[in-house]
């Protein structure tokens, strides 16, 4: 007897946020904006880098985390934190964020690179858990 196979959708993007620097993150009521200093680039030819940002909607602020780690070059112990967000928002000030990698999942978004801040650089994820959609919105 044949075993049902089933295989996952690949989730394609429209748009990479790939080497981007993030520069703020904006919150209005349960929205998160995200917004980088150059735009974003699109995964088609011709491969354009139209102004614009990301929101997320229906933002579950309580799964929603911010985890800064020091450097430690490619292997090693490591010493950091885990905040929320939104704390992260609210007290962050100034910063940058590198984008080096994405991964999207059952309503999640998560991003992986450096925090530039307080004249220091820092490996950093962000898990931004929403059940509304992530819209590229080009400017």
């Amino acid at each position: 007897m044949p075993m049902k196979r089933t295989i996952r959708e690949t989730i394609h993007e429209p748009y990479s946020l790939h080497d981007m620097n993030v520069i703020a993150l904006e919150v209005d009521g349960d929205t998160l904006v995200m917004r980088t200093q150059s735009g974003m680039v699109e995964t088609t030819p011709p491969y354009g880098q139209p102004d614009g940002y990301v929101e997320f909607h229906n933002v579950k602020w309580d799964y929603s985390y911010v985890y800064i780690l020091n450097i430690t070059a490619n292997e090693g112990e490591f010493q950091g934190q885990k905040l929320w967000l939104k704390t992260f928002i609210d007290h962050a000030g100034s910063f940058g964020f590198s984008v080096m990698d994405s991964t999207y999942g059952f309503n999640q978004s998560k991003f992986s690179g450096y925090l530039s801040m307080n004249r220091g650089v820092c490996e950093c994820n962000i898990e931004i858990y929403h059940e509304g959609d992530m819209v590229f919105v080009e400017e």
